[in-house]
């Protein structure tokens, strides 16, 4: 029965309930006890003043003794009361139980006992060890003999065993059990909904967590609400998604590193197994076949590198260094390396640089970061285009550079994907020019590891540009490790540079 959580915690919930109600029922009892019993004497010893009024009516009024005895047995047989009859030598003359007839109640002797007026009934009390059982016994006020009336010869009594008042307390017992039970009631109705609220969406987390274990990952969690229970099912959709996309990520990658080994390796392997047939004997064809190994071998161990490289940087294993970098000589230096490609493609270039405040981070991976750039850009822009490196320091501290060409178009479905490895536009292109397809992925991450961004805008008309952007406290956003904030000294840059064609 106790075997799952929603039974553990309505039973919880209904013992602490039950719990509660006893130990409330058992106060309740005990500061009522007391109040209960001066209510119970209260009941039966208004009825003392009455009946003896019309014993001594009856008597005054020449009524035989005997006639008042019948009455007060028809009178304590309606109220179900015990009424006891004493002369003024407080003799029992008269006991509707028949149990006192004829012994004399000493209890009364004292005439200073105390007068009772409770809620307009008076009476006074006194306890009575009789014969039967202890008594607790209830007579009149005293009554004053004036010149017209006489002192009664009789006065009422009722009887009542001691043992009926102590226990008047039990009169409220029924009354706290049935506000117990609605109370359980009640309690295990919440306990059902709440521990329903609760186990349901753990156990369709479980169920889910059952499937991902399976290998499907595409699994989502309805919830509702913003309580611990709500934000678990958030937090482990967002889970399930990262985990499918990182399935998805690495099966692509294995895909694309397969495909991107077979054809060097294919090349490789169909190039030396010639010059191990001998089918290659011309001394320039050999010198060919073995540059195209080398050629491809270099492919193999730039895709191989960059993957590292990746890995590293993703993992947080590449440390990056704490120092000034100028990025207005960065560019010029990044620039300038390109120049013997950008004469072989027919593609000019330009600078465009502002005032820039140097930047804390590590030069060699933000010259990476360009360099992937720009050799992108040449990659793409068609012959008698034109490269532009631009870069402007903006209010707050914030520095753009941004790497535009000409010729290119991106489409804006492609754009949010330029980023991913092994994503080419134009595959083509991108095979013929040697690249990996792992460029922009380094960019990225480079970028974002110190706490950068970067994006890609694509216009039809204008070109593509890939713009980077600095906080003015890079490294404080960095992911691997915290990098002094940003020396605000600005350096001096041409406004403009032309690289010949």
């Amino acid at each position: 029965m106790l075997g799952n959580l929603r039974a553990r915690l309505i039973v919880s919930f209904t013992l602490v309930v039950a719990g509660a109600v006893v130990l409330a029922g058992m106060g309740a009892l005990f500061l009522l006890r007391d109040e209960q019993e001066a209510s119970a004497r209260e009941r039966f010893g208004r009825h003392a003043e009455p009946a003896n009024e019309r014993v001594a009516s009856l008597l005054a009024g020449g009524v035989p003794l005997a006639d008042v005895r019948e009455m007060l047995d028809d009178r304590a047989e309606a109220l179900d009361i015990r009424f006891v009859l004493l002369d003024n030598d407080l003799l029992v003359v008269y006991d509707s139980d028949a149990l006192l007839e004829g012994q004399y109640i000493l209890s009364f002797e004292n005439r200073d006992l105390q007068l009772v007026n409770d809620n307009g009934s008076r009476y006074k009390w006194a306890n009575y060890n009789g014969v039967d059982r202890d008594l607790t016994l209830f007579a009149p006020p005293p009554v004053v003999p004036s010149g017209d009336f006489a002192a009664p010869s009789y006065q009422v009594i009722v009887a009542v065993p001691e043992s009926q008042l102590s226990s008047a307390w039990l009169e409220l017992a029924p009354r706290l059990g049935l506000a117990g039970v609605i109370a359980l009631v009640i309690a295990v109705s919440v306990a059902f909904f709440v521990s329903r609220s609760i186990s349901d969406p753990l156990a369709r987390i479980t169920q889910a967590s059952v499937q991902m274990a399976q290998g499907n990952y595409d699994v989502h969690i309805p919830f509702g609400g913003h309580d611990e229970v709500g934000r678990l099912s958030e937090a482990f959709n967002h889970m399930a998604r990262e985990v499918s996309s990182s399935q998805r990520m690495m099966k692509d990658l294995l895909a694309n590193v397969s495909h991107e080994l077979k054809t060097p390796l294919t090349s490789i392997q169909g190039f030396s197994q010639a010059m191990l047939d001998g089918a290659i004997t011309d001394e320039e064809a050999f010198r060919e076949s073995c540059g195209i190994i080398n050629e491809e071998a270099n492919r193999m161990r730039s895709l191989v590198d960059d993957l590292l490289l990746l890995s590293q940087i993703e993992s947080g294993q590449t440390t990056m260094e704490h120092a000034h970098v100028d990025l207005g000589s960065l560019l010029e230096r990044t620039l300038e390396r390109f120049q013997w490609a950008l004469r072989n493609a027919g593609v000019t270039s330009g600078m465009n640089i502002d005032w820039l405040p140097a930047i804390h981070g590590d030069e060699r991976r933000l010259e990476r970061v360009f360099s992937n750039l720009v050799e992108n850009a040449v990659r793409h822009t068609p012959r008698g285009g034109t490269i532009t490196i631009s870069a402007i320091a903006k209010r707050g501290g914030e520095t753009s550079i941004g790497v535009h060409n000409t010729g290119s178009f991106i489409a804006p479905d492609d754009l949010p994907r330029v980023f991913e490895r092994f994503f080419q536009v134009d595959r083509a292109r991108a095979r013929k020019g040697g690249s990996s397809g792992l460029g922009l992925s380094i960019v990225a991450e480079i970028v974002e590891a110190h706490g950068g961004r970067v994006h890609a805008v694509s216009d039809a008309e204008r070109g593509t540009e890939f713009i980077v952007s600095f906080p003015g406290a890079t490294a404080r956003n960095g992911r691997h490790g915290q990098l002094p904030a940003a020396n605000t000294t600005k350096t001096p840059r041409a406004k403009k540079r032309e690289a010949p064609a």
